[in-house]
């Protein structure tokens, strides 16, 4: 399963394009020093025994020096630099290590994998282009396993994933005890260490394939930027704002600086797929979801495709209004403008989500149009647990129409659930106090066929690994048939 121990240095390979990869290099912990010198060595691995091998041939090697930012201003001893690495080739699998140079000799700390995005989907005859999508990692009982799952799903030729989305909730940042109010200092060291934890556990996700991430309200608060409710933390930001001023700036550079996540990110894969991932929670206010801005881009979008669309975002569309304590997205007028653009579009959409501790694939058609909604939600890679555990569910599968509130008049259609994630509770296990959602991720797979994109989806058990095959287990029961998207 490969090294569980690493040098405490961080590498985390981000978005990938044909020809780049964005590479996050540093170290959360506080004990790390920086290096002076360093370097990338870059390999490509382009059969399939040097992936199997993690070997390469070098391509070249980039030198670096003392050139570290540190992404919280009141503490010294984390840091970070981000590099794009470029003239690559597309469709092709690469390796980079990162070496330091100790005592006259060049040493091997830390290594990823990634493959850069094909020029075109591929057909049902050869490896669909395999999208993987997780949300929700609470680390207190993991004990590494998401990152096993994953690492021995990527490594299966047929089902490694080539890119993913960890869509919200991947720091659970305000679960913690402790005196409040901090100062900004400690806010960013209890941050900080967070990030430290939650990046330690997913080592393995993080080092294998292109990530775009985007936040929830985990990374702040509970149903941030609103802070009602009856626990010390969220009374202490209602009565402190000097603390929810340290507090959100401090949250917002671990969403900035570390998950290097930005409100609307646009790409495609040749010219039969495109892809929107929308942060809808870093510029949420009583105004809006999104910032005005950010809200066009998304809409515009939607209105330009040429293609069928993917929109990956971290909570549901198909939902019902929230309240106070916990908004969903039908409770801002953008959620109008979103579905009567979709409604009016030209192509299909799939919706990637989170945050709501199920898995569930639905399917329904938008308003008085032939166009498609269907929307994945995964959710979590790992539960909360023991008091917080309460906050566990199940998937809604009740028979409803979509939308499930009132949209400017827009026809409703019954909506077909196509797929659940399975469910369990153990008496016996006193850690979970509620029925949960059984540990999960998902990969998402996209091909040509018949003049269409088709995808398939899988549901891949986070705490399962199948002896014989040595990838995950697949959920039982969880098989959607092959979906058109037009």
């Amino acid at each position: 399963m490969g090294k569980r121990i690493t040098s405490g240095y961080t590498i985390v390979v981000h978005e990938v394009t044909t020809t780049s990869v964005k590479l996050w290099i540093g170290a959360l912990t506080p004990s790390m020093g920086k290096p002076r010198n360093w370097e990338l060595v870059i390999k490509k691995a382009d059969t399939a025994s040097k992936r199997k091998n993690e070997s390469g041939e070098i391509i070249r090697t980039e030198s670096y020096g003392d050139e570290w930012i540190r992404p919280f201003d009141q503490l010294n001893k984390r840091f970070y630099t981000v590099k794009l690495i470029q003239d690559l080739e597309p469709n092709t699998h690469y390796i980079i290590e990162f070496q330091i140079r100790s005592e006259h000799e060049w040493k091997e700390t830390e290594k990823v994998f990634f493959s850069t995005l094909p020029e075109q989907l591929p057909d049902k005859n050869t490896k669909p282009f395999t999208v993987g999508i997780g949300s929700c990692f609470y680390t207190e009982h993991d004990g590494g396993r998401v990152g096993q799952a994953y690492e021995a799903l990527y490594k299966n030729e047929k089902l490694r994933p080539d890119i993913k989305f960890l869509m919200g909730d991947q720091v659970y940042a305000d679960i913690g005890l402790g005196w409040y109010p901090l100062d900004e200092s400690d806010c960013q060291d209890r941050i900080a260490d967070h990030y430290s934890d939650s990046w330690k556990h997913l080592r393995s996700v993080l080092r294998r394939g292109g990530a775009w991430m985007i936040s929830d309200d985990h990374e702040f608060w509970n149903n941030f930027p609103f802070f009602e409710g009856f626990n010390p933390y969220l009374i202490t930001l209602q009565i402190n704002d000097e603390f929810r001023k340290n507090w959100h700036k401090a949250a917002q550079t671990g969403v900035s600086a570390i998950q290097q996540a930005l409100p609307v990110r646009i790409f495609a894969v040749g010219n039969e797929l495109s892809f929107c991932v929308a942060d809808l929670r870093m510029e949420r206010s009583e105004a809006g979801y999104l910032s005005d801005e950010s809200h066009q881009q998304v809409i515009n979008w939607v209105n330009n495709l040429s293609t069928p669309g993917v929109l990956a975002i971290p909570q549901p569309l198909i939902a019902e209004y929230g309240d106070k304590h916990d908004k969903n997205l039908p409770d801002w007028d953008q959620y109008n403008d979103l579905l009567r653009a979709i409604e009016n579009g030209r192509h299909d959409i799939v919706v990637l989500t989170g945050d709501v501790h199920y898995g569930r694939v639905s399917q329904v058609l938008v308003g008085n149009s032939q166009n498609k909604l269907t929307e994945i939600i995964t959710s979590p890679m790992s539960n909360l647990s023991e008091i917080n555990g309460f906050a566990a569910t199940g998937p809604d599968l009740s028979p409803k129409e979509f939308p499930l509130v009132s949209v400017n008049e827009m026809s409703k259609n019954v909506i077909n659930h196509i797929a659940k994630v399975t469910t369990e509770k153990k008496w016996w296990d006193i850690r979970y106090p509620k029925e949960r959602t059984h540990e999960h991720f998902m990969t998402v797979e996209f091909f040509q066929h018949g003049g269409a994109v088709n995808m398939n989806v899988n549901a891949w058990h986070a705490r399962e690994i199948d002896k014989r095959s040595g990838s995950p287990k697949k959920i039982r029961g969880f098989k959607p048939t092959t979906i058109v998207l037009n």
